[in-house]
């Protein structure tokens, strides 16, 4: 605080000495000739653009007083200034060191030239300044600082250090002094001096706390947490309500792996209604992560037990419940953790990794409408992110909105162009939803620029397939594509159903009979759609008898085509 009074007082004489330095020195006799005036004038203009902030102009007003007239220092100082405004330093330089050879004793005009060499790396120069100043003023605490820097920016520690030590001697201990001595002592490895740096900081202030807390952060920074646990134990017997000194020893024995002493002295902080909640939150991250080291149910029961508190203390701290949802994934509560992390989304909606933890949880556990609601919300909260735009899309699928995922999966299509495995599944499903709606053409063009990107893509190759079937459309390439689906899938129950439907369009009944056949010998639980696509082929094989047990079966398992009733009563295949 003291230095930056002194640099105020130093800006104020910036403004001031060349004025009286043009005054005294243009006033000779006490009488003025028009020459004098009119310098005197010239430089009022200067100076009144210079405040205006033109620098520019007040350069060149004050280069060409300097021509005109007997330069003073006052004179060069201005348009030494001038050339600092313009970032022109070189400049300032030369004409730093005109104003100082007219005033070699000037100690602010010194300090000024000092600090241009500084900028300059010219650290010998300005060293030579400093330490003029310091001659001539013993006690201006700025210019040891100012010195000492730039031996700290040389990396010469212990210059620095005999700077710090000699203020010391002249005005006695100082804060600010002790501080940047314990700094450069830990620069050097020297922990025990900076230690006891910081044990005479504590014997000259022994009622504040914070000499306690930095001694104990140095302590434990440098692995002496020995001593950093007596210290702080010590202190908290008499300030037993010191909460940063509760956080820096569950800090200590979260670095000993002692989780219980841990969580004993973080809920002392917890209690700790002058401990800010985001400091607690910072605290309780550190806990967190010393349970996943030691993944036991106690330790995370501990931290759920703890982050349940902090959500006490501060419902609106979004941090806390991302927290709780981290934990109760651990559990495998994943509902809960689903539940957690939205709450937390009604305090910040900003966090991406926190959508992207609720779309997922909202996947695994197959809650479709909750995946709709919150992948929108998330696609509309970051619009750029095709991961958001496609779980919207996908979800839509799967309740059979089909324009509205349509809608989501072409915006996940424009945005997915350099993610190519995600790009696959978008244009998938945009198959699928195309041809849900009857946009055929759509449908073949997804499914194609997808085949075109992987042609062993297995999800297109089915659906593509089968969709074709269906429609009695481009059999042959149905055949291809359903072929090459199984040669990669042999044993896959749903892609011999496709396999052997294909072939059934096209009227190969008894290769379908035989891939159907297969696809029932595989499946542990055959699903009705395999079991009425079985009599179908049986009916066309003239096994009316076999093909109705197949369809009553079908019917019992359900997942069959509306016509299976039909089919059942009238004893014949419905197209």
């Amino acid at each position: 605080m003291r230095y930056l009074m002194l640099k105020k007082v130093f800006f104020l004489l910036a403004l001031f000495t060349p004025l009286m330095s043009i005054s005294q020195d243009i006033t000779e006799d006490g009488v003025k000739n028009a020459e004098e005036l009119s310098a005197e004038a010239s430089f009022i203009d200067g100076m009144k653009e210079y405040i205006a902030e033109n620098y520019a102009k007040s350069a060149n007003i004050f280069e060409g007083i300097i021509k005109k007239h007997t330069p003073t220092a006052g004179m060069y100082h201005m348009l030494t200034k001038a050339y600092i405004q313009l970032n022109n330093l070189n400049e300032a330089a030369v004409t730093a060191e005109k104003t100082l050879n007219l005033e070699k004793e000037n100690t602010y005009y010194q300090k000024f030239y000092a600090d241009i060499l500084t900028q300059l790396l010219d650290y010998d120069g300005a060293i030579d300044l400093y330490k003029k100043v310091i001659r001539k003023n013993p006690l201006d605490i700025s210019t040891y600082i100012l010195l000492s820097e730039i031996y700290i920016v040389q990396e010469n520690y212990d210059a620095a250090i005999k700077l710090y030590n000699q203020v010391e001697k002249n005005i006695g201990s100082d804060e600010e002094i002790s501080h940047r001595k314990q700094m450069l002592y830990l620069r050097q490895n020297k922990v025990d001096q900076a230690i006891k740096e910081g044990d005479r900081l504590m014997e000259s202030q022994p009622l504040d706390p914070e000499y306690v807390l930095n001694q104990a952060q140095i302590m434990i920074g440098n692995q002496k947490l020995d001593d950093a646990e007596k210290l702080l134990l010590n202190h908290l017997k008499s300030d037993p309500n010191l909460a940063e000194g509760h956080v820096l020893l569950a800090d200590i024995y979260r670095r000993l792996g002692n989780i219980d002493a841990c969580h004993e002295q973080l809920e002392l902080a917890f209690e700790n209604p002058s401990l800010e909640s985001e400091i607690k939150l910072k605290v309780l991250g550190s806990f967190i992560k010393l349970v996943e080291q030691e993944p036991d149910t106690e330790s995370i029961n501990n931290a759920i037990s703890l982050t349940q508190n902090l959500i006490d203390l501060d419902p609106k701290l979004a941090g806390s419940y991302v927290f709780m949802g981290d934990l109760l994934m651990k559990k495998g509560r994943l509902q809960e953790a689903r539940d957690s992390y939205v709450k937390s989304t009604e305090f910040d909606k900003s966090v991406f990794e926190v959508w992207l933890a609720i779309v997922e949880l909202d996947t695994k556990t197959e809650n479709l409408q909750d995946l709709v609601q919150d992948a929108g919300k998330a696609a509309e909260y970051f619009p750029n992110q095709a991961f958001f735009w496609y779980h919207f899309g996908y979800g839509n699928v799967l309740i059979k909105d089909y324009d509205e995922a349509i809608y989501a999966l072409e915006e996940a299509r424009n945005l997915s162009f350099d993610k190519p495995e995600l790009l696959k599944h978008i244009l998938s499903l945009l198959g699928d939803s195309y041809n849900a709606t009857k946009q055929y053409s759509d449908s073949e063009r997804a499914y194609e620029e997808a085949l075109k990107m992987d042609p062993a893509y297995i999800p297109v190759l089915n659906n593509y397939s089968y969709f074709l079937a269906m429609r009695n459309k481009n059999l042959l390439k149905a055949q291809e594509m359903s072929e090459k689906l199984v040669s990669l899938s042999p044993s896959n129950v749903d892609y011999l159903d496709t396999r052997a439907w294909v072939l059934f369009k096209s009227e190969n009944y008894l290769h379908a009979k035989e891939v159907i056949e297969s696809a029932v010998i595989y499946a542990k639980d055959v699903n009705g759609t395999v079991l009425e696509h079985y009599g179908d082929i049986l009916y066309k094989l003239g096994d009316k008898p076999q093909a109705i047990e197949q369809w009553k079966k079908a019917k019992l398992l359900g997942e069959n085509s509306t016509k299976i009733d039909q089919k059942i009563s009238e004893q014949q295949y419905i197209e």
